[in-house]
């Protein structure tokens, strides 16, 4: 099925809720479509958290609603503390199973609950790295993200991610701040909801990973920059003296709004205190022209952090980082009540070309019988033996209707044999977002294929890692992996899955 056309993205930050729906167009581009922008209602977040999201989704509702926004394909910005952001290396002895892995590592984070953990993960380029793979791990309290989205789906808005804001802000920028800097180490500051994240970019690929949370009861909160004049330092210090590989020249984006009204004085400030670095300041509230979106006239300025969740949704940015806190519970839940209105629809379906069958076969009947009627009084002196023969040929297409009524019938009563919605559900949520599934096929129930294509041989086999955690696979085997013939330089792939009755 073709994916969707809009997707609208909200991003919550700093006392203000922002709203950016986007459309893709048919050239592979991006249009803004509508943006907006309402106040945080009291008593809806607190320290860091959604307080009461019932509040807080009310208040998007009807800003929506104000800005006659209608798509239901949307994604949020996370508002959770505390919130883990890592980057892992991959141990060669536990590649074939990273979902365990990166699970159990989480469990050392005393800052989370260990048994009621959101965690999200997603693999990372390593090209000429020797130490192997690494993912992108994201991690916070589950019972804050399940009750937001519960609350959200309460008032008719249904999420389809839950995403870190940084993340947001990268995927908008990926095109033209990051694509094609071979030769400038890009070191991003994001501060976002009171949380400073730096995240390494070298040679397109995420390379370093921190954040500091800015306490809103230390009396140097709202200077965080001799902070970051310390970090930016040793991580170019480390980086030029430390790792090995080419010596670029370093950039330093940062991204962060006029919290204090004084932004400029600090960085300029900030600038004098870095040893070897170019400072860029990208205001948050004009950011969106460093994004490839198309915007109208009669659109505001969009939030760039909305903009790039809805283009999550889209999957219209070459950045492949991606991660959606959004509880599988509640995933699975809304592919299951899909699947079931699914259901439900073709049983309708059928149900009425069963009775419009019959209906059509009784009229023919009946027409028959009457025809058969006036012949007898017209060819009361023909071949009666001729009549006989027509006579059986009627029975033998009435025998053939009800045969064909009883297959019906015994094909809807089996139709539950085998949980399609429950197993299209967990492939689909195991399903990584630079994998792409071109088929699937099962001849008997206990064999499913998948064909498809991917970027790379690694996400074929995080794929299938993924694929061996469902709880309706007891077994996925990588059966064909191959890059000849495929555009673009795609990997195709076969997989088979033997499924658990």
């Amino acid at each position: 099925m073709r994916g969707p056309k809009t997707a609208l993205g909200i991003d919550i930050s700093n006392g203000w809720i922002n709203l950016a729906l986007i459309k893709r167009t048919p050239k592979g581009g991006v249009k803004l479509l509508k943006a907006a922008r309402g106040l945080v209602p009291d008593g809806a977040i607190k320290d860091g958290n959604v307080e009461n999201p019932a509040i807080l989704a009310s208040a998007i509702k009807k800003l929506k609603a104000a800005a006659r926004i209608h798509s239901q394909n949307a994604a949020v910005s996370l508002v959770a503390d505390p919130a883990l952001m890592q980057i892992l290396d991959i141990p060669e002895d536990k590649s074939s199973n990273v979902r365990s892995f990166v699970l159990e590592e989480v469990k050392h984070y005393a800052m989370l609950p260990m048994k009621h953990a959101a965690v999200d993960f997603r693999g990372i380029p390593t090209t000429g790295k020797a130490e192997g793979r690494q993912v992108l791990v994201a991690a916070t309290d589950e019972r804050i993200v399940a009750e937001t989205a519960a609350a959200f789906a309460r008032k008719g808005l249904p999420l389809k991610a839950i995403e870190p804001a940084w993340l947001a802000y990268i995927r908008a920028c990926h095109a033209k701040k990051i694509a094609g800097r071979f030769d400038t180490n890009l070191l991003f500051a994001v501060v976002h909801n009171d949380t400073v994240t730096l995240c390494l970019f070298r040679n397109e690929t995420l390379d370093f990973l921190r954040a500091k949370r800015i306490e809103p009861n230390d009396s140097d909160a709202g200077d965080y920059f001799g902070w970051l004049a310390e970090e930016i330092n040793a991580i170019v210090k480390f980086y030029e003296f430390e790792v090995s590989g080419k010596s670029n020249k370093w950039k330093v984006i940062l991204a962060a709004d006029d919290r204090d009204g004084d932004s400029d004085e600090k960085v300029e400030k900030l600038k004098g205190q870095l040893d070897m670095a170019e400072l860029e300041f990208a205001h948050l509230d004009d950011a969106y022209a460093c994004t490839p979106i198309t915007k109208t006239n009669r659109c505001g300025e969009p939030s760039v952090i909305a903009v790039g969740l809805a283009m999550k949704l889209l999957d219209v940015s070459a950045c492949d980082l991606g991660i959606n806190l959004l509880p599988r519970s509640v995933v699975e839940a809304g592919a299951v009540e899909k699947q079931v209105l699914a259901v439900a629809n073709v049983a309708a379906f059928i149900f009425l070309l069963m009775v419009l069958a019959v209906g059509f076969f009784s009229m023919k009947s009946e027409k028959v019988n009457k025809q058969i009627a006036l012949q007898k009084q017209s060819l009361a002196d023909s071949d009666i033996a001729a009549l006989k023969d027509k006579h059986a040929a009627l029975l033998d297409e009435c025998a053939g209707v009800a045969g064909k009524i009883e297959r019906l019938n015994a094909a809807m009563e089996t139709a539950g044999a085998v949980k399609w919605a429950r197993i299209f559900s967990e492939v689909s949520f195991a399903t990584p977002q630079d994998v792409q599934i071109t088929g699937l096929s099962s001849s008997d129930g206990s064999v499913m294929s998948l064909q498809g294509l991917a970027r790379s041989p690694q996400a074929v086999h995080l794929f299938v890692d993924t694929l061996n955690e469902c709880e309706r696979i007891e077994a996925a085997a990588l059966v064909r992996a191959e890059k000849d013939g495929q555009p673009d330089g795609l990997v195709g792939y076969s997989i088979n899955c033997s499924l658990i009755p």
